[in-house]
């Protein structure tokens, strides 16, 4: 589980990037502006070693937490609490973020805003945008509340919306007799989108290619993949994360002649080197046709000095992303 998901608040924190400010009433902003800024830099430190009690005296006593659905945490003690429950929870996400503004409403209150994003290997970046006061008292800025909104889709880079299929970039082969299939997953421009160029050989006459973009869609809020095959077929899917290591793909096109094909697909991690697909609920051409059972798929070594690069042996036991 994420840690984001079980805290549910309080993660758009902050970091030392300042892209902007307000003056302080009659104060040296950039004197005050350092303040808060070495205090929130605590503050983040203490989030990313997931110490919580470290954490809770960051707070002012009747701080407030609210998420994006409005639920709110309140008091320093339900703080501490909410975040050790969180920390509990194994999770490989660290936190960055970036102030766009620091507001003074008055000497001791200031209102600080930005954007913050929670990130780990092999996942969806998890992003919001934050609006905060802080207060100072006995000349020491604490938290008095802090409030995630939601991001705009424009906030998150391209990249980070395809985290979660990092592990597909590379060369992939699967061959059981006569039937050879080969395929390359590579970064589009400015890692905005995936491309997987396949070719499958059953034979001189059954031999065929096919094309795949996949991107982050922002009209239904997935991902989502189109394809087009050298016999003139197109196809488009919806890629959905059913597990850690699996997805699931509902998927429908047609062929070259117009007729219709749909299936339902999973793709599988079933190693560090090697994944499985299988196909059900399949329609070809107008027609029911039969489940295809799992293939797997086995990542091509590097080749060496020019010479044919060999298939990676699946690991002995499935390595999975970090737990969501």
């Amino acid at each position: 589980m994420r840690l984001g998901r079980l805290t549910g608040l309080g993660l758009c924190l902050f970091t030392i990037v300042l892209a902007g400010s307000f003056s302080a009433f009659g104060q040296d902003t950039a004197a005050v502006d350092g303040a808060i800024k070495e205090r929130l830099a605590g503050f983040l430190k203490a989030y990313n070693s997931r110490n919580a009690a470290n954490l809770s005296d960051f707070f002012t006593d009747n701080a407030r937490l609210i998420d994006v659905d409005n639920k709110v945490i309140q008091g320093k003690a339900d703080i501490g609490k909410q975040f050790a429950a969180g920390f509990a929870v194994s999770s490989n996400y660290t936190l960055e973020s970036t102030i766009e503004s620091i507001r003074y409403i008055t000497d001791d209150v200031a209102q600080v805003e930005g954007i913050s994003t929670l990130k780990a290997p092999n996942e969806a970046a998890i992003v919001n945008r934050f609006t905060t006061l802080v207060s100072k008292k006995n000349n020491v800025w604490k938290l008095a509340e802090i409030r995630d909104l939601p991001s705009a889709p424009e906030d998150i880079a391209p990249a980070d919306r395809l985290k979660e299929l990092e592990w597909m970039i590379g060369d992939w082969v699967d061959q059981k007799g006569d039937l050879k299939i080969n395929s390359s997953v590579k970064w589009g421009e400015n890692k905005a989108y995936l491309t997987r160029t396949t070719t499958v050989n059953a034979g001189q006459e059954n031999s065929f290619s096919s094309l795949m973009v996949l991107c982050y869609d922002a009209q239904i809020g997935q991902l989502r993949s189109w394809q087009f095959d050298s016999n003139g077929g197109r196809g488009e899917a919806v890629w959905n994360r059913a597990t850690d290591d699996a997805w699931i793909l509902h998927a429908s096109g047609n062929q070259a002649n117009g007729s219709p094909n749909s299936a339902t697909q999973v793709v599988t991690i079933a190693g560090k080197d090697a994944f499985t697909t299988k196909s059900y609920d399949r329609i070809i051409g107008g027609e029911v046709a039969p489940d295809i059972d799992e293939i797997m798929m086995v990542r091509k070594a590097p080749a060496v000095g020019g010479a044919a690069a060999a298939p990676v042996a699946p690991a002995a036991k499935p390595v999975t992303p970090p737990a969501r």
